[in-house]
């Protein structure tokens, strides 16, 4: 006898199989002339495809169908878009990893089958008032973008993530590192013959971002002679995650860009770039590799540095701009800023070597490295 093919039904719509590949929703709902009338469609893939496509009908043609819940919003319209942004470079995949984990983690166990109308503000304080100091702030922003797609598709009036509510205390968070190096510090910084001494030179005399730093090859410096001053001219393209994954999406369109080192520091880099093949990553595992943030900052920890590796960026900014009397201008460009009046974001737009000629004046004034 030929197999029965599977069938179920619901108050609104069923689903049919036709064959290995194919299920078939009947359904009611409006024609193109407004008409309430029996509709089916067909759907390839496995059942899971199915039931999610009949999931979409119901929220879009019934008439009693019951409102989105919270993990509905989620993957039919949160997810999808900030995989969207992530892929024209207006998001940063680490900060689409963030979200995720936020939503995994303290989003849905609470509030996934909550239907969206449903989320009210003393509901939400409930919830804050069972989490730490950062886990309610990363959550809240998770939970703000799904109640704004709730807003935008008339599901609801107001977003309630909006009210003021009492955050979880800050007292038992330990505070973030903030302190810097200043330029003499880092140059008496015994780093020299380090697996990680790269991207030490990319960050604390290039202003890398510790991804970016991890994510620079040796075809990415080029070492010139600008006015006398040795420049590595240092293209920005990659970044290595904490996990060792390479991605070609940095943070902001801005950040792929020109990183200028100046003086013997680029000497040193350039020495070590010429010294391995053109593909391999200058911070690598010894076959040419990128290594991952997490050991990085884990060596970097066990050196017995004062601060974290993250901090050499913020020291590059304050040195090069304080102690050395580079324009701000120049400085924003090499960290992947843009400015924010009209005239920085729209008409300013410095060519490589003028800027590097920037960074090789101030070098030249001071030669801070003899």
């Amino acid at each position: 006898m030929p197999r029965k093919r599977r069938q179920t039904r619901a108050a609104w719509a069923s689903i049919a199989q036709v064959d290995e590949s194919r299920w078939r929703i009947r359904f009611w709902g409006k024609d193109a002339s407004g008409n309430y009338r029996r509709q089916s469609r067909t759907v390839r893939g496995s059942r899971m495809d199915a039931e999610r496509v009949r999931s979409e009908l119901m929220l879009e043609h019934s008439e009693d169908a019951p409102c989105p819940t919270v993990a509905q919003a989620w993957e039919r319209w949160v997810l999808p878009d900030l995989e969207r942004r992530v892929e024209l470079s207006t998001l940063a995949p680490r900060t689409l990893t963030q979200y995720r984990s936020a939503y995994r983690a303290h989003v849905a166990p609470t509030f996934a089958e909550v239907p969206l109308d449903a989320v009210r503000p003393l509901r939400i304080q409930q919830w804050l008032d069972t989490l730490g100091a950062s886990q309610a702030a990363q959550a809240l922003k998770a939970m703000n973008l799904v109640m704004d797609a709730a807003v935008r598709y008339e599901f609801v009036d107001h977003n309630p993530m909006r009210e003021r509510y009492v955050m979880p205390s800050k007292s038992t968070v330990k505070s973030h590192d903030a302190g810097i190096w200043t330029l003499r510090e880092l140059l008496a910084l015994d780093v020299h013959g380090q697996w990680f001494e790269p991207a030490f030179l990319l960050s604390a005399f290039g202003g890398l971002r510790v991804g970016e730093s991890l994510g620079v090859r040796a075809f990415d410096v080029e070492l010139r002679k600008v006015d006398g001053a040795p420049v590595a001219l240092v293209s920005v393209e990659r970044q290595v995650g904490r996990d060792g994954s390479v991605s070609d999406t940095l943070k902001t369109a801005q950040s792929r860009r020109t990183a200028y080192v100046v003086g013997r520091a680029a000497l040193r880099l350039a020495e070590l770039a010429d010294g391995m093949d053109a593909d391999w990553y200058l911070t690598h595992d010894g076959m040419g590799a990128p290594q991952p943030q997490l050991r990085l900052s884990r060596a970097w920890t066990r050196a017995g540095m004062a601060h974290p590796f993250r901090n050499l960026r913020n020291s590059w900014q304050t040195w090069m701009r304080w102690e050395v009397g580079v324009e701000p201008w120049a400085i924003e460009l090499a960290m992947g800023h843009t400015g924010r009046g009209v005239t920085g974001q729209y008409y300013d737009r410095p060519t490589v070597d003028v800027v590097a000629r920037v960074f090789a004046a101030a070098y030249n004034a001071r030669h801070w490295d003899e």
